[in-house]
C-alpha cells in the first residue's frame, strides 16, 4: 500500500514513485477464440502478468458466456485449485445479461465480451483493489438490490487521450492522492492535512485533470497504473 505517513512527512519534497507489483491474471473459459482475444487485450499491460495456471492468478478473467447452472437455476462458479487465497473473479457475459446472480455469489465484476483492452485492464486493477466493477451503469434497480461491503462502480469508461503536457503531481497532490486511496472524504482529508475541504476539492479536481480521470476511483486506478501508488 502507498506509504501515507511517508507522503505526509515529505512535506514539500518531491516524492519518489513507488514500485508497482504486477498482478498475476489468468483467463479461463470454454471458448478458445474469446479466451485468446481476452489474453491479447491484456498482453501489453505492464502492471499485469498473464499466467497460464489459474491457481497462480490473483484475478481470474472468466468467460461466463456459456454459463452452467445448478438444479435451482443458480450459476455454477469455476472451481480453481489454489494454495493461496481464492482469486478475484471478473466474469465476461453477453451484452444485456443480468449481472445480479453472479454478483450475489461474490463475483467481483461483470463485463461484456466486446470490452476493450483499456477497459479490461482498468477493471482488473479496480477489482484487485476490492471494488465491484460493472461494464455499464447498472441502474437504480440493480443498485437497490445489491449492497456489498465493497463500493460498486461503473466500470471505467474508455479514458480520453492523455494530454501531452498534463504536468507532474505536486507534493500536496501526492498527499491528497494517498488519502484518496484510503477512501477518505474531502472533509477528513482536510482535517488530516490541516487545510479546508474547499482546498481539498481544488486539489482533487487537479488530480482528476492530470490523471485523465472522471471519478475519484478512476483517479486512484490510473495512479496505480502509472506507478504513483503501490498495490497492497
Amino acid at each position: 500500500m502507498f506509504d501515507r505517513d511517508a507522503a505526509l512527512a515529505a512535506g514539500t519534497a518531491t516524492l519518489p514513485l513507488p514500485s508497482l507489483t504486477a498482478i498475476p491474471v489468468a483467463v479461463i473459459g470454454d471458448e478458445p477464440r474469446l479466451a485468446a482475444t481476452l489474453r491479447t487485450r491484456l498482453t501489453n499491460a505492464r502492471e499485469l502478468q498473464l499466467v497460464d495456471e489459474p491457481g497462480r492468478a490473483r484475478v481470474l478473467v472468466w468467460d461466463a458466456t456459456l454459463l452452467e447452472r445448478d438444479d435451482d437455476g443458480m450459476p455454477l462458479l469455476p472451481v480453481v485449485e489454489t494454495h493461496d487465497e481464492a482469486p478475484v473473479l471478473l466474469a465476461i457475459l453477453e451484452e444485456g445479461a443480468d449481472p445480479m446472480p453472479l454478483l450475489a455469489l461474490g463475483v467481483r465484476g461483470v463485463l461484456t465480451r466486446d470490452v476493450t483492452g483499456s477497459r479490461l485492464r482498468a477493471a482488473v486493477l479496480a477489482a484487485d483493489l476490492g471494488l465491484v466493477v460493472l461494464d455499464d451503469d447498472p441502474g437504480d434497480a440493480v443498485v437497490a438490490g445489491w449492497a456489498p461491503d465493497q463500493p460498486t462502480i461503473q466500470a471505467l469508461v474508455e479514458p480520453p487521450p492523455r494530454a501531452p503536457n498534463s504536468g507532474e503531481l505536486t507534493p500536496r497532490e501526492h498527499e491528497v492522492l494517498a488519502l484518496l486511496a484510503d477512501g477518505l472524504s474531502n472533509r477528513v482529508i482536510g482535517d488530516r492535512l490541516g487545510i479546508s475541504a474547499h482546498t481539498v476539492k481544488f486539489h482533487v479536481d487537479a488530480l482528476l485533470a492530470k490523471l485523465d480521470a472522471r471519478s475519484r476511483t478512476a483517479a486512484v486506478v490510473e495512479a496505480i497504473r502509472r506507478g504513483l501508488l503501490e498495490l497492497a
